[in-house]
């Protein structure tokens, strides 16, 4: 998986992004498969085939976000996202909750990212595919969508690579759907997936668990409204800017809606 860091350490405007730096995808290491249950390593085999094949893909991510305060304690926040991909070079994305209301538009040249709070938009030049530009918005500003795992080509790798250990925990429910429960381990984070275990092994539900910060806050996501062959007109991922929009630089319009 990528080398998530803890959410709250991230600019406000982690519009889509659950958190994390994302380095690129590097191999699980040699000995990975013994450490790894091998029903575990097989049902996220299947999930990460059916997500590398899909050509193009829509989901909604309900998260619940816990944030430490200056207290101690932990405070809850909520957020809803919808995710529209194409491959190998759209994706539209957008974003509400407790910390703003974000909109992001990919046309394979461009990443245009829209803060409606303020109104205000920045547009920047990447890479000419999805997975490169996700490495591209990581590397210069640790911004990282929550499927990014789902997005890039080699999906069981990418989500794999910091692993240490897994296990299948057995078939459990999320909301009325039977799924495989797995868990795995990494040197700074636990996180559970849920996948579907009847019909295409969709993922339903992540949990990541920060078990090195105070009082173990989470990251919990659930999946729904999955189509793995969406109609998508070539308009929905062009940008137009609402009517009084402030054109800034992205470094800018990140800072703006951190406070800066």
């Amino acid at each position: 998986m990528l080398q998530w860091k803890p959410i709250w350490t991230l600019p406000l405007a982690a519009l889509l992004f659950v958190g994390g730096c994302a380095a690129p995808p590097a191999e699980p290491p040699e000995d990975s498969a013994a450490s790894i249950d091998p029903k575990a390593a097989e049902t996220l085999k299947q999930m990460g085939d059916l997500m590398a094949g899909a050509q193009a893909m829509f989901c909604r991510v309900q998260a619940l976000i816990d944030r430490p305060q200056d207290t101690g304690q932990l405070v809850q926040f909520s957020r809803t996202t919808e995710i529209t991909a194409v491959r190998p070079d759209r994706l539209y994305a957008k974003t509400s909750g407790d910390d703003g209301t974000w909109a992001a538009w990919y046309d394979g040249k461009t990443l245009t990212l829209l803060a409606r709070g303020i109104n205000a938009y920045a547009t920047e030049k990447v890479p000419p595919r999805i997975g490169e530009m996700l490495d591209t918005m990581a590397d210069k500003y640790e911004l990282v969508m929550p499927m990014a795992d789902l997005l890039v080509p080699d999906v069981r790798e990418s989500l794999l690579a910091n692993v240490e250990a897994g296990f299948y925990l057995g078939i459990r429910s999320v909301g009325d759907r039977k799924c495989h429960h797995l868990l795995f381990e990494q040197e700074n984070i636990d996180w559970q997936i849920w996948i579907d275990a009847d019909g295409q092994p969709l993922p339903r539900k992540l949990v990541i668990t920060y078990k090195l910060e105070p009082g173990q806050p989470q990251y919990v996501a659930t999946f729904d409204d999955w189509n793995l062959s969406p109609t998508v007109s070539a308009e929905t991922f062009a940008f137009s800017a609402p009517a009084g929009a402030e054109a800034v630089t992205m470094p800018s319009l990140l800072g703006k809606e951190a406070g800066e």
